[in-house]
């Protein structure tokens, strides 16, 4: 339960930072999550041969996970970059297929790309897949995004599996929002949707904290 309000709270302030997108938000980039990561070969857009997972990421001071969408840039570890600015999806151009690829993904696969470096490097493929060629058939081989020979074919199997599984795949409640820059990758950030519940509960520790502080405050006050 810790975990998840911790996930609200997340998405709250992930709501607030989009709000503001109009000023630019600095991101810090801390490593791979978990240390899970695994070799990639992409032909295409780009010809490269990165290391792909996800990544552990500080936005305005604030811990994050993402995965990438920018297969044409590049970041560097333990940076400040304060050329982002916070969009929700569809403000940064993913259409309503593409968001609900990205929402069948998260909820059938995302727990299970925690378990294994090949495993975290198919949910970024995956995730890129979806980025480059979602509006429509969705082929490692093919269209926009192209894989090549090398890397971790674990990796490439697993990832593939995954993509052929969502036209059935059932739709969870996920926000996404991206980190845009001009000249840095750009990233996708996932929050779960929280129940009315669990926000409901939210709030009322978050009000019940604001009512010992103010009466903290008058009692100093007295005194």
């Amino acid at each position: 339960m810790a975990t998840k309000l911790k996930q609200i709270v997340g998405a709250i302030v992930l709501a607030a930072s989009a709000v503001g997108a109009a000023q630019a938000d600095t991101v810090k980039f801390n490593g791979f999550l978990g240390g899970r990561s695994a070799s990639v070969d992409i032909d295409a857009p780009a010809n490269v041969s990165p290391q792909a997972g996800e990544f552990s990421i500080l936005l305005n001071s604030q811990s994050f996970s993402s995965l990438c969408v920018d297969v044409q840039h590049t970041i560097s570890w333990n940076t400040n970059y304060s050329d982002y600015t916070v969009k929700t999806a569809g403000a940064y151009g993913f259409s309503t297929a593409q968001i609900g690829l990205f929402n069948k993904l998260y909820t059938a696969h995302y727990a299970d790309s925690h378990s294994s470096s090949d495993k975290a490097a198919a949910f970024q493929i995956a995730v890129w897949e979806i980025t480059y060629d979602g509006n429509s058939a969705l082929n490692l081989g093919a269209n926009t995004f192209k894989l090549g020979s090398g890397g971790s074919s674990n990796a490439k199997t697993i990832a593939t599996g995954w993509l052929n599984t969502l036209g059935t795949a059932q739709q969870g409640q996920w926000q996404f929002k991206v980190l845009d820059s001009e000249t840095r990758q750009d990233q996708l950030i996932a929050m779960p949707v929280p129940e009315p519940t669990e926000l409901a509960m939210l709030l009322a520790g978050l009000g019940l904290i604001g009512s010992v502080a103010r009466r903290k405050a008058r009692a100093a006050s007295a005194a």
